[in-house]
C-alpha cells in the first residue's frame, strides 16, 4: 500500500468510545492491501493529478470507515453481509472537501475498472454524497460493478 495503512483502515471513533477491539485478522489485512493496491492507491494518484490540474488544493483521501469487526458493524448499523467485515470495502472523503467533483471523478475512474460496489452515501438534495463507499468484491467474490446512491434511506442505481 502506497497511501494507506492498516491502522487507518481499522481506526474507529465508535470502537474507541465503546471499547470495541477492531483489529483486522490476517485475511482482512490481505483484503485491505488488495483493495488499496487495486483501487484506492490508483484512485488517489489519479485524484491528485485532477486536483493539481484544477487547482483544488490538498489532494489526499481520508478513510472514514474501513475494516469493521462484527460487533462494530452491528453497533454502527452496517448490513450483516457488509464487505467492511472482510476488509473488502472502504468509505472515503476527499481531504480538500471537494465532494461534488470527487464523486463524479470516482464514478468515471471506476468505469474502467473491475470492482463490486460504488455507493454514494447520504446524498443531499443537490446530489452530493456525504461519503463514498468503494467495494472491491462481495463476500462471495462477486464483482458486480454496481453504482448506487443512498438518498432518504433508499438505494437507487446511478
Amino acid at each position: 500500500m502506497k497511501y494507506f495503512t492498516i491502522a487507518e483502515f481499522s481506526r474507529s471513533q465508535t470502537a474507541a468510545r465503546k471499547g470495541i477491539r477492531n483489529e483486522p485478522p490476517a485475511a482482512a489485512r490481505r483484503n485491505l492491501s488488495e483493495l488499496a493496491e487495486t483501487l484506492l492507491d490508483p484512485l488517489r494518484e489519479a485524484w491528485t493529478a485532477e486536483c493539481l490540474r484544477r487547482g483544488f488544493g490538498t489532494p489526499g483521501l481520508r478513510v472514514t470507515s474501513g475494516y469493521r469487526c462484527a460487533v462494530l458493524n452491528a453497533v454502527v448499523g452496517g448490513a450483516p453481509s457488509s464487505a467492511h467485515c472482510d476488509g473488502l470495502a472502504a468509505d472515503l472523503v476527499p481531504q480538500n472537501g471537494r465532494m461534488e467533483p470527487f464523486s463524479g471523478f470516482v464514478r468515471g475512474f471506476l468505469l474502467e475498472r473491475v470492482f463490486d460496489q460504488l455507493i454514494f452515501e447520504r446524498v443531499d438534495r443537490g446530489g452530493v454524497p456525504e461519503w463514498i463507499h468503494i467495494g472491491l468484491r462481495s463476500r462471495d467474490g462477486a464483482q458486480r460493478r454496481e453504482m448506487l446512491a443512498m438518498k432518504d434511506g433508499k438505494y437507487t442505481r446511478l
